[in-house]
């Protein structure tokens, strides 16, 4: 007799129970066969799925934040720039000591020492300090002080001793200063040994 058949005849209690049966054992197959495999497999790659999440959250954060720092950057080759221009190369300086002791002179200062010291080297620049040393009236000194914070070079007036002199009739007090004005120069990279200038081509003599 088919089973089907057999179950079909009994009382509708062993029907029920027989269907209750064949349900687990159904369930029980479709367990063992398919949805645990699947649960062990997820469960495996869970590790890597997690690291995988992590590295993805942290390279959008790196995305995000890569517009400020390439604005960060950018600000700081601007202000290094614009720090590198207010540093004078090797043949202004010259130029530049002279500056200052003209403003000293305009002013009404009458120098009594203008000595440039030895070169400090520092990291990419150096120090270039000068002794001075004037005479003259307060306010010509402070005309003096003022014109020197104004020039488009780093100056920086240090050290400052005032005296004073005696004051004669009818004039005003002449001070004697003593002070240094610290300037700054580049230092240019020097080229390497046995690297020869290029030789400007004389075009007149191509043919």
């Amino acid at each position: 007799m088919n089973p089907i058949d057999f179950i079909l005849r009994q009382k509708p209690a062993v029907k029920i129970l027989a269907l209750v049966i064949i349900l687990g054992a159904i369930l029980g197959i479709y367990w063992q066969v398919f949805y645990r495999p699947v649960v062990a497999e997820i469960k495996a790659i869970e590790p890597e799925l997690n690291q995988l999440k992590a590295e993805l959250s942290a390279k959008r954060d790196i995305v995000k934040e890569k517009g400020r720092y390439l604005a960060e950057l950018e600000q700081t080759r601007a202000e290094l720039h614009l720090a590198l221009k207010q540093l004078p190369n090797k043949s202004e300086i010259p130029t530049l000591l002279e500056n200052i002791s003209e403003l000293g002179m305009s002013a009404g200062l009458q120098f009594k020492l203008f000595k440039p010291m030895a070169e400090v080297p520092k990291n990419f620049y150096a120090e270039i300090p000068v002794e001075i040393e004037v005479e003259g009236k307060f306010r010509d000194l402070v005309t003096f002080f003022d014109d020197v914070a104004k020039m488009p070079r780093i100056v920086n007036i240090s050290d400052i001793n005032i005296t004073g002199s005696q004051k004669t009739p009818g004039s005003a007090v002449t001070l004697s200063t003593k002070c240094n004005a610290t300037t700054y120069k580049f230092i240019e990279e020097s080229a390497p040994a046995g690297t020869a200038a290029p030789k400007p081509t004389d075009k007149g003599n191509a043919k």
